[in-house]
């Protein structure tokens, strides 16, 4: 799939980031956002508070279950929360392969 932009000629599957943004990342930033704290949003989401941590922290990824739980808690899609995964995902193997 082409992902060049006609306007700069920029192949965007070439781009190569100095990092990849885990999710959790993204999670943290709109849970502080909100004024929620770490244990109030464990408790809603039905999770022990160390568990979302390891989330938050980029230690452990999103599955579509937890996504579904963001969904219902936040009213950002699962399918939102599964892309950015994704897309981390691929990011790492673009990293790691530019590396090599």
């Amino acid at each position: 799939m082409e992902t060049k932009n006609n306007y700069t000629g920029i192949d965007y599957d070439d781009i190569i980031p100095h990092r990849a943004i885990h999710p959790g990342e993204i999670l943290w930033e709109e849970r502080k956002a909100r004024g929620i704290s770490r244990e109030a949003f464990a408790e809603q989401l039905g999770m022990p508070c160390p568990h979302l941590n390891e989330l938050l922290r980029g230690k452990r990824d999103f599955t579509p279950a937890f996504a579904l739980k963001l969904e219902g808690a936040l009213h950002i899609s699962a399918k939102t929360w599964m892309n950015m995964q994704a897309s981390y995902e691929g990011d790492l193997i673009r990293i790691k392969a530019h590396r090599a």
